[in-house]
C-alpha cells in the first residue's frame, strides 16, 4: 500500500517472525509504552479467561465473542486512521468500541466465520449445539453494535463471501470477493531434485505426496479420511507421505510418512512444495487455503475436495483433481491416477498460470485499492 501512495500502517497482536520494520507496530508495545508493560500482561491475562470463561474453559472449543479487552480505539494509529482494515482480529477487537466510530471507514478481509457468527470459526471442528444461548446472544450483539457502521465486507472465497451475505450479522453490507495474494518471486517452480536434496528425500524411485496443516490432528483438515483412502491403494511401496506442521498425534498407519515438522522461512517452505510430486488437502471445510496456492505457484498439481474455496483455485483436470465431499471411492481412484503418472508438465503449466492471473500481489492489491478509493469518494 505504501508503494501505491497510500499511508498506512500494520498493527498486530504481537510481532513474532515479523521483520522489523517502520510502519509494523504491535498492540502490545503501543499499550505497554502508554499505560506499562504489566498493564498489558495483566490485560492479557484478563482478555483470555474472558474468552474462555463462557465456555467452562473447554480448550477443545474455538468461541470468540465480539468482546476484547484489548481498547485499540483509544490508540493513536486508530483514531487517526482514515480507513481501518481488518484482518483476523478475534480476541483483539471490541466491536462495542470499534464500530461506535460511525463516520471512519471500515473494511473486513474475512479469514473464516468468526466474524458473522456467535464466535465459532467453522462448524465442523465441533458440536456447537451445546452452545446455541451463547452463539444467540452474541449474535445478537454484534448486530446491535454494527448497526449503521461504514463496515464493507471483502471474502477471499466466493463460498465464504456466499455465507457472510446471507447471515445475520452481515445481512445487507457490501460483501466483495477479493482473494488472498501470493508473492511469486517467493513460491515458483525450482529444479525438484535440488528440493528433495534439501529435504534428505533420498529415493528416486518413490511419489512424493505433501500434505500440509498447521495442526494435521485437527478434524476440519481431513487427516483421517486421508490416511484411509491411502490405506487402500495396493501398492503402498510407491509412494512416501510428506506431513508439513505438528507431529501427528495416535495415528496408526501401513505405509511411509516422513514429517517434515515445521518450516519457519518461506523459502524452505517452498522447497516442500517442489519435492513434492502432488499436493493432497482433504479438508471437510476451509476458505481459500494459502497452502493450495502456495502448491500451485510452485507449479505442484492439487488433489482435494470440491469444498470451500478450493474450486476457486483449482480447475479440475487442469491444475489438478477434484472430488465431491466424502466420495471416497473418486478420491482413490484419483489418487492412483497421480500415482500413475510419469508427467506432471500439463498440470504444473495450468496451476502457474492460473496463480499469475489471478493471485499475484500486483492484481489483488489493485482490486482492493479500487474498492477503497470507490468508498472514499463515496463517503465524501
Amino acid at each position: 500500500m505504501l508503494a501505491n501512495g497510500f499511508d498506512s500502517a500494520l498493527l498486530v497482536l504481537d510481532k513474532v517472525n515479523l521483520p522489523e520494520e517502520k510502519n509494523v507496530y504491535s498492540v502490545e508495545e503501543l499499550i505497554s509504552e502508554k499505560y506499562g508493560v504489566w498493564y498489558f500482561t495483566f490485560l492479557k491475562i484478563l482478555n483470555k479467561i474472558n474468552n474462555l470463561l463462557p465456555v467452562f474453559f473447554n480448550k477443545k472449543v474455538y468461541i470468540n465473542g465480539p468482546s476484547s479487552l484489548f481498547r485499540i480505539d483509544k490508540l493513536d494509529i486508530f483514531k487517526n486512521a482514515d480507513i481501518v482494515h481488518f484482518h483476523w482480529v478475534p480476541k483483539i477487537i471490541s466491536y462495542r468500541n470499534v464500530f461506535a466510530d460511525k463516520k471512519k471507514i471500515f473494511f473486513w478481509t474475512l479469514h473464516d466465520m468468526n466474524p458473522f457468527t456467535g464466535g465459532n470459526h467453522y462448524t465442523t471442528d465441533f458440536d456447537y449445539s451445546i452452545y446455541n444461548k451463547l452463539l444467540k446472544k452474541n449474535i445478537a450483539k454484534k448486530k446491535q453494535y454494527l448497526k449503521d457502521a461504514n463496515l464493507t465486507i471483502i471474502s477471499p472465497s466466493v463460498w465464504l463471501g456466499d455465507l457472510a451475505r446471507n447471515s445475520e450479522v452481515f445481512k445487507g453490507l457490501s460483501v466483495n470477493v477479493i482473494p488472498n495474494c501470493l508473492d511469486l518471486n517467493i513460491f515458483y517452480p525450482k529444479d525438484k531434485i535440488q528440493a528433495r536434496k534439501k529435504n534428505n528425500l533420498t529415493e528416486i524411485d518413490k511419489k512424493y505426496i505433501l500434505f500440509v496443516a498447521e495442526d494435521p490432528n485437527d478434524k476440519r483438515k481431513g487427516i483421517h479420511f486421508l490416511l484411509s483412502a491411502f490405506a487402500k491403494i495396493k501398492n503402498k511401496s510407491k509412494f512416501c507421505v510428506l506431513i508439513m506442521g505438528k507431529k501427528l498425534e495416535n495415528i496408526q498407519f501401513d505405509f511411509q510418512i516422513i514429517e517434515l515438522g515445521f518450516k519457519n522461512k518461506e523459502a524452505d517452505i517452498a522447497d516442500c512444495y517442489n519435492a513434492a510430486d502432488f499436493f493432497v488437502i482433504p479438508s471437510i471445510e476451509d476458505n481459500l487455503p494459502n497452502t493450495v496456492l502456495e502448491s500451485l505457484a510452485c507449479g505442484t498439481p492439487v488433489l482435494g475436495f470440491n469444498i470451500g474455496g478450493i474450486p476457486d483455485m483449482v480447475i479440475n483436470n487442469k491444475s489438478g483433481l477434484l472430488c465431491d465431499m466424502n466420495d471416497e471411492q473418486c478420491f482413490i481412484r484419483n489418487l492412483e491416477l497421480l500415482l500413475d503418472m510419469d508427467n506432471y508438465k500439463s498440470f504444473s503449466i495450468e496451476a502457474r498460470q492460473i496463480v499469475e492471473n489471478k493471485f499475484s500481489e500486483v492484481i489483488v492489491i489493485k482490486q482492493l485499492i479500487s474498492l477503497y478509493k470507490s468508498k472514499l469518494v463515496k463517503n465524501n
